[in-house]
């Protein structure tokens, strides 16, 4: 009984990796391809530096030093960061970002754009397969099947690593690397000891990606929570993107065909700078009617670290800050659970740290699927 069970779960194991290995090797490459999207971009901006000058111009002003070299641009979104070296951000919707000196309003230009298509692309292709002349809709349903059938492969080979004596000797084989070993040996250890090693890692991976690529996963997470799900049309990725700053994929809403009035602002900016000392990051959202308070939204932390985000309303015609009903602790628990599995899905959550996690767990996802397509190989090819 127990051998033919074996025998059913190894080989449901190797057909539902010889199906949807590509599929996951193609979400694993681009994922570690954009695992560190945020550092990268810093690093290809760096010639956008600028030397710190005395205190930061007021809203208004640098708004309006930017218009005098580019009359057109109409930002609807406006980042700073605590780091003096570092520029505004000016987004124009989904049209693009640009950059301006903090210190004098000078017009920085966009910047590398192609490395911000690059990793644009990059993430199409990982969650819609984008590129492939599939529609979008359908290259959601193969990653997520992918996604899927990635769980099932986790669990099955969990059940086929387990040792069947535990013996030093055999444990040993699926639990370290055997630098002697060639071949089909090697693959096989290496099969083992990798998938070992990111197991549980990759099982929060699929897991959160269930959430975000099923309406029934996503509906099963608000249920287990005790919250109600929210109607489709109001589910939204996770929230506001945080200290990476944003791009033309962040921006949301139509672009403003005209200046909202900026006076009042500065006071209102400075007193929340006053008020939460350890800010990285601040991103201003222009309202989307008149006369409605902007959105500030205050990071202290990383892009994905959620809980270390405030979300705050600046009403500058009664001169007031006010609390924000989007802000994360204002969310019921399925919501905020959704929101960490957004970046817990990335890794970034958890900071550096847990980019660096991810990434690696991505790179062990490759090796996994090299090795079980040489494995196969061997099996039914070349013995």
């Amino acid at each position: 009984m127990k051998p033919t069970f074996h025998r059913l779960i190894f080989w449901s194991h190797l057909i539902i990796g010889l199906l949807a290995g590509v599929v996951i090797l193609s979400m694993a490459v681009t994922g570690l391809l954009i695992s560190y999207e945020t550092q990268i971009l810093d690093w290809a901006h760096r010639d956008l530096r600028v030397t710190p000058g005395g205190a930061h111009l007021d809203v208004e002003t640098l708004v309006a030093k930017v218009r005098e070299a580019k009359p057109e641009l109409v930002p609807t979104g406006i980042t700073w960061k605590a780091n003096p070296e570092m520029p505004v951000t000016l987004t124009v919707g989904k049209e693009g970002v640009f950059y301006a000196n903090p210190y004098t309003g000078a017009f920085l230009g966009e910047g590398h754009r192609a490395w911000r298509d690059f990793f644009h692309a990059a993430t199409e292709w990982h969650r819609f397969l984008s590129g492939t002349g599939l529609p979008r809709e359908t290259g959601k349903a193969i990653t997520g099947a992918g996604n899927l059938l990635f769980g099932l492969l986790l669990l099955s080979g969990l059940y086929l690593w387990w040792p069947r004596q535990w013996r030093w000797v055999n444990v040993r084989a699926v639990l370290l690397f055997n630098p002697r070993l060639r071949g089909r040996a090697r693959n096989w250890n290496w099969h083992n000891v990798f998938g070992f090693w990111s197991a549980l890692p990759l099982l929060f991976i699929i897991l959160t990606g269930l959430v975000m690529s099923y309406g029934w996963a996503n509906n099963l997470l608000f249920t287990l929570a005790g919250s109600k799900p929210p109607p489709p049309k109001e589910r939204r990725e996770g929230g506001p993107r945080g200290a990476g700053g944003p791009d033309r994929r962040e921006a949301s809403g139509p672009r403003e065909k005209s200046m909202p009035t900026l006076s009042g602002l500065a006071p209102l900016l400075a007193q929340v700078k006053q008020q939460m000392p350890g800010w990285t990051t601040l991103s201003l959202r222009m309202p989307q009617t008149p006369g409605a308070p902007f959105s500030l939204m205050v990071d202290r932390g990383g892009r994905g670290q959620v809980h270390l985000r405030t979300m705050l309303n600046l009403d500058a015609s009664q001169g007031k800050v006010l609390p924000s009903p989007d802000d994360f602790l204002q969310q019921n628990l399925g919501r905020r659970l959704r929101m960490y599995a957004r970046f817990l899905h990335t890794g970034e959550l958890f900071g550096f740290f847990g980019q660096t996690v991810a990434a690696l767990c991505t790179l062990c996802t490759i090796i996994l699927i090299w090795t079980g397509f040489a494995l196969a190989w061997r099996r039914f090819v070349k013995p």
